[in-house]
């Protein structure tokens, strides 16, 4: 599937971006951006990574799942990552993007203290925003006992008693899944009526899945380990782990300013080669829609970089 590059008006065809800060922009800090600023600097392109904040796994204690990375937090291996980017000479700046526009076939960015940078090519790896429980000491959890996301953190809590915190259409699938690692499995809608109808609640019951609509007051444990959640009529429920699964944002608004096809869930719409539909921009990581896993993250920067490089050996060549 190709796509058709957007229109863009004469007004801005006729612009002029007077310098470029470098060949490729990179909005996102996380492992797609990263992993697309390595291998671009390998194929020698400059490249200025813009690091908006805390990537989305900067809570986790340990990545799992990702070969050869046993033992690294999400904030280790990101910093390994970075240095990487840094020994081959990729800059990285600490700066939220904040708008985005196109210049006679280029790019300019704005950051949030008036900064401007511009280039040929520019690659979004803007991320997802998880929504949190409102649970007071629930940072003290997360990322230890507490989770986002079964794929990278179910198998350590095989066998265990989990709490599934959803009170959303999704809890049935997001429940199911997880009896794939656990039977124990609890589903706790934290005071709210439940998105279930009467069909999908005998669904959860034939799978062993219970349900609670009890207000979750506090997490219970020690350094991290969850042992009980706390209800707000002082009752308790022993778990060792539990998953939240309450709703996720697409950092898609740089995307949409400049024109970029997004998909119905608010992902931006990518091809085969990580191409958005406005000419010289890519996508990559969660913020393209797709499994929302490090290596896949990883990957998808990758795919993207190689696909950047070709297109400015194209450039280079003449062609």
């Amino acid at each position: 599937m190709l796509f058709s590059p957007v229109a863009v008006p004469l007004a801005i065809l006729t612009a002029r971006v007077e310098q470029r800060d470098a060949d490729v922009l990179i909005v996102g800090a996380g492992f797609a951006g990263l992993s697309a600023a390595l291998v671009l600097r390998r194929h020698r392109h400059s490249v200025l990574v813009l690091d908006g904040g805390l990537a989305r796994n900067a809570y986790a204690q340990e990545v799992h799942g990702y070969l050869g990375a046993k033992g690294l937090s999400g904030e280790d291996l990101r910093r390994l990552a970075w240095e990487q980017v840094e020994e081959v000479g990729g800059r990285i700046v600490r700066e939220r993007v904040v708008d985005a526009r196109r210049e006679s076939g280029g790019f300019v960015l704005h950051g949030g203290d008036g900064a401007e940078w511009r280039s040929d090519r520019l690659l979004l790896a803007t991320g997802v925003r998880d929504i949190y429980p409102d649970i007071s000491n629930f940072r003290d959890f997360f990322g230890r006992s507490v989770h986002v996301c079964p794929h990278c953190d179910g198998y350590e809590w095989r066998d265990q008693p989990i709490a599934v915190i959803d009170w959303n259409a999704s809890a049935l699938p997001f429940a199911l899944k997880l009896t794939h690692w656990s039977k124990r499995i609890t589903v706790i809608t934290d005071g709210r009526s439940p998105e279930l109808d009467d069909e999908e609640r005998g669904e959860l019951t034939r799978h062993g899945v219970g349900l609670l609509t009890q207000t979750v007051r506090r997490f219970q444990g020690t350094d991290g380990q969850l042992s009980a959640l706390e209800f707000s009529d002082g009752s308790t429920l022993p778990v060792r782990a539990a998953f939240f699964n309450i709703g996720e944002e697409f950092q898609n608004e740089l995307a949409v300013r400049l024109g970029c096809r997004l998909n119905d869930g608010g992902a931006i719409d990518v091809d085969e080669r990580m191409r958005t539909s406005v000419e010289n921009v890519w996508a990559a990581g969660d913020v393209a829609g797709q499994e929302q896993l490090v290596p896949i993250a990883v990957a998808q920067g990758v795919k993207a970089a190689i696909e950047i490089y070709r297109s400015l050996a194209d450039t280079e060549d003449g062609s």
